[in-house]
């Protein structure tokens, strides 16, 4: 029905006008036809109507000369036009629809406050992926900064360091890096004068420190010769090092510390803010000696070098690739099915999972803000179809469907500003409630969680996003809307059929996406809950813990050392039971591949992987740990003793099934050359203490603390008085045994538990709040609609009354429509909801995705919710006046 419209266009594109005058001309035809149109239908019919209007466009007289000179627009309405698709017009729009927003003050109120939530909240978690991953390195040209790893795919292996032997054959056969140097996370003691400290920090190579271009604020960086071995032990402090332990005295560059108890020297100090690679407070040398040492062996370092300009990863990682099977092709023992990686530092060094948890916190969030918009789509939506007449009016008085549609286009643009403010706000406080939150998290030295430019620039995007989604269906239905449609609409008091349709997708839209949110969010609540009611199979309360690092690397020494502390702790007031682990249970223990003894495995990942824990026997009784068969670790299991351990139930469970552990010999070391075997002595109940949010929960192995060499050891005091007089005299004890050893990490045992969990707390959390918001506003929106739609069938309903309908029928009838919509966009949502939790169900805790409880808490907050705000318009409609409506007629 609509060719008539192109031939009209046809017809006037022929003529001798400009641009903007052919657009003025046909809007003008096009009205006058549509009109034409509209009063022949009823009386001759569709198809003859159409015909009549088609003649007309097809008359060849329409292509005379003096027809286009009547048709031609005056040329002060040509100006007047001109002027609309101007500056001035534009600004003239800005005022009209500020005028108008503040006409309807309620509607504008609760059309800034949903924009600035969804604004303000995608804000946040773009604030934390900016400042975490997109920012990068805080270095001139940071983004070319690589990190050079390996892999065995083979051997199960997606990440290795590089041999020392590799090291050498990488950097001395590649052309790709314009330095190319070698890092190692370590943590040492730093005593002296003052009290001895541990201390974050790294060991590099000259060339390390240079890839970030980055020059010390004091003193010198490393040379070459200090990297040889044998020479003088030099030392390079951070600025916060430098700052809060020698009160930024510059006179400490050539002075002399205590690192590990060695004496090292000062020779530099680095400027405010670099930790390079990761959280380092100081920097050593990185001793490299391949010659020494036979192929594969020594000291394992992560490559780091900066790519030659014009050089990309993809040229630099098929280089170093060819490189890899050279190597692998001469030395095929030591590197069978070696391959090598090569990645931007951020993406390296952050672990994937961290990668995937912030991007998919990112998407949740994204749909917040696509609720918001909707939600200001439906409110918009509802303005356009109260104002119809009025748009109906400017048409008739001349005015474009562009100059319409650009109107609502800019008072949804005006809201997104106005809640861009806002959101900002927002933004700001959500930031440093998350800072607040993670204050005990050591981030890497690059994040920065604040309002930066970049995350400004993102605002302004996303309100400019936001008034375009909200804003398109408003506009373009008022733009198309037919002036004797409307005046018949308004004649008439029908519900406007078209909007009122519109709007009711809208809302399915807005509960489908609350629906699939409040699922996340409802099985994220009780994963958290699932995990904090876990009792972990150990004592947690009135427990004061804290680590210690040996510095002096002698195995005697360090056994003797730990013999004397277990013997004295227990001395200390306040104790109860004291413990010595290699790591604290419920904090991540060490992941080992086990060995039974009398079966072969084919590769060395069909070995089972276990979390194992050495400790000292009075483990048991510190973490009240009780034996289900054999018996606990004693005081005569020490070296030189039989080896002995105590595997868990579950250990029982997955790798022995249906066998009795006790008596069979273990390995956790079967791949070495001489591999170590020890006797199960005991069973103990699984103790879910190798991750507190890991499920299911890997088989435990527990093993003699003396029977084993170790130079860092957790101890754990059972208290019956004030934890932190426990601390003190802790750390006077290891003063009195060796005056260069710090404790550290001194923190109660509920608090360690907690800081291991603390990212399901509080990106759980975050989301658990993204649904809470979107649940207000589909309901905000499911309000809207309903008082809308009741609204502008005010007269439907005093007729129904009139005719004997109870009031109660007329409640019926409006939250039988609101019933309808809650039931298509709950039931769509929690359909998405289930495969969005599928898909991410390793962060959830001991639920299933289809958790039928979850599911059912779900629909009756939405539908309770939803009936709620439907009980209004629904009550108001009952106090329709049936003499009224009639009048109206």
């Amino acid at each position: 029905m609509d060719e008539w419209r192109a031939q009209l266009r046809a017809v006037v594109a022929a003529w001798d006008v400009s641009p903007e005058e052919q657009a003025a001309i046909v809007d003008e035809l096009e009205q006058h036809l549509e009109q034409e149109l509209a009063e022949l239908s009823p009386r001759i019919g569709s198809s003859a109507a159409h015909d009549r209007i088609m003649s007309q466009i097809s008359d060849p007289a329409l292509r005379d000369a003096s027809v286009r000179a009547r048709h031609r627009p005056a040329a002060s309405v040509v100006a007047s036009r001109a002027r609309a698709f101007g500056w001035a017009g534009i600004a003239r729009d800005f005022r009209y629809g500020w005028r108008s927003l503040l006409g309807n003050p309620g509607t504008t109120a609760m059309a800034i406050i949903a924009l600035a939530l969804g604004i303000g909240l995608t804000t946040v978690m773009f604030t934390i992926i900016y400042g975490t991953l997109l920012r990068g390195l805080p270095f001139d040209e940071g983004d070319r900064i690589a990190v050079i790893m390996e892999a065995n795919p083979s051997q199960g292996e997606p990440e290795l360091q590089l041999s020392t032997h590799d090291f050498f054959a990488y950097r001395d056969a590649q052309s790709s890096f314009e330095t190319f140097g070698a890092f190692t996370p370590i943590t040492v003691n730093v005593s002296g004068t003052e009290r001895p400290e541990r201390v974050d920090g790294a060991r590099v190579t000259a060339a390390a420190l240079s890839v970030t271009r980055a020059r010390p604020a004091l003193g010198r960086a490393f040379r070459a010769d200090d990297e040889m071995p044998g020479s003088e032990l030099v030392v390079i402090l951070s600025y916060p090092l430098w700052r809060d332990r020698y009160a930024n005295d510059s006179s400490v560059v050539g002075r002399a510390i205590r690192v590990d108890g060695q004496e090292a020297m000062v020779i530099g100090v680095m400027p405010e803010g670099f930790a390079f690679p990761s959280s380092s407070r100081l920097w050593l040398p990185l001793h490299l000696d391949p010659s020494a040492l036979p192929w594969g062996a020594g000291t394992n370092v992560s490559g780091v070098g900066r790519l030659k300009p014009r050089m990309t990863y993809a040229h630099a990682r098929a280089e170093l690739s060819h490189i890899a099977m050279r190597i692998e092709k001469d030395h095929p023992q030591a590197n069978k099915g070696v391959r090598v990686v090569v990645q931007p530092f951020v993406r390296a060094v952050l672990r994937t999972q961290i990668y995937a948890l912030l991007y998919a916190m990112f998407a949740a969030v994204g749909l917040v803000f696509l609720v918001a918009c909707t939600n200001v789509a439906n409110l918009l939506l509802a303005r356009a179809a109260s104002r119809a007449k009025e748009v109906a009016v400017r048409a008739a008085l001349g005015a474009s469907r562009t100059a319409i549609a650009r109107q609502f286009l800019v008072e949804a643009l005006i809201l997104s500003l106005l809640a861009a403010g806002l959101g900002a706000l927002v933004a700001q406080a959500g930031i440093a409630a998350f800072r607040a939150a993670t204050v005990d998290v050591e981030f890497p030295f690059w994040c920065d969680f604040h309002l930066h430019p970049q995350v400004l620039l993102f605002v302004a995007f996303a309100a400019l996003l936001a008034s375009l989604v909200s804003g398109v269906l408003p506009a373009i239905t008022a733009a198309r809307s037919d002036l004797t449609e409307v005046l018949k609409d308004q004649s008439l008091g029908s519900s406007s059929h078209r909007s009122g349709r519109l709007s009711r997708t809208l809302v399915v839209f807005e509960l489908t996406l609350s629906s699939a949110l409040l699922v996340g969010a409802a099985l994220t609540t009780k994963s958290m809950l699932n995990l904090r009611s876990v009792e972990p199979g150990f004592r947690s309360r009135d427990m004061m813990t804290g680590r210690i690092t040996l510095s002096n690397g002698d195995s005697s020494s360090q056994a003797a050392f730990f013999n004397r502390l277990d013997e004295q702790v227990v001395r200390l007031f306040g104790a109860t039971a004291t413990s010595i682990t290699s790591r604290l249970p419920g904090t991540g223990w060490n992941e080992r591949r086990v060995a039974v003894a009398g079966r072969s495995y084919a590769r060395a990942y069909d070995q089972p992987l276990v979390g194992h824990l050495a400790v000292s026997p009075g483990f048991f009784k510190a973490f009240e740990v009780r034996m289900l068969r054999g018996r606990p670790i004693t005081i005569q299991d020490r070296m030189g003793a039989p080896r002995v351990a105590v595997v868990s139930q579950r250990f029982s469970e997955q790798v022995l099934p249906g066998m009795d552990p006790i008596g069979l010999r273990i390995s956790l070391n079967a791949r070495d050359s001489m591999p170590t075997w020890v006797t199960i002595v005991g069973v103990m109940p699984t103790l879910y203490a190798s991750s507190p949010g890991l499920d299911p929960w890997p088989a435990e192995v527990i093993t003699a603390f003396h029977q084993e060499q170790h130079n860092s050891a957790s101890v754990a005091i059972a208290t019956r008085g004030d934890g932190a007089f426990v601390a003190q005299s802790l750390r006077s004890l290891v003063a009195s045994l060796d005056r260069d050893l710090p404790v550290y990490s001194l923190r109660s045992m509920s608090e360690s538990l907690s800081q291991a969990t603390w990212p399901l707390r509080v990106f759980g959390g975050l989301f658990v709040a993204f649904g809470i918001v979107a649940l207000v506003m589909a309901s905000i929106g499911l309000y809207a609609v309903m008082a809308f739609s009741t609204s502008r069938r005010e007269r439907e309903m005093g007729i129904r009354m009139a005719l004997g309908a109870a009031g109660a029928d007329v409640v019926r009838l409006v939250l039988r429509d609101a019933a309808v919509q809650l039931v298509v966009g709950v039931s769509l949502g929690v359909v998405l909801g289930v495969v969005a939790a599928h898909l991410g169900r390793a962060a959830l805790y001991r639920v299933q995705p289809t958790d039928p409880a979850a599911i059912a808490v779900v629909v009756a907050t939405l539908a309770a919710a939803g009936m709620a705000a439907c009980i209004v318009p629904a009550l108001r409609a009952t106090r329709a006046d049936p003499t009224r409506s009639l009048r109206a007629e």
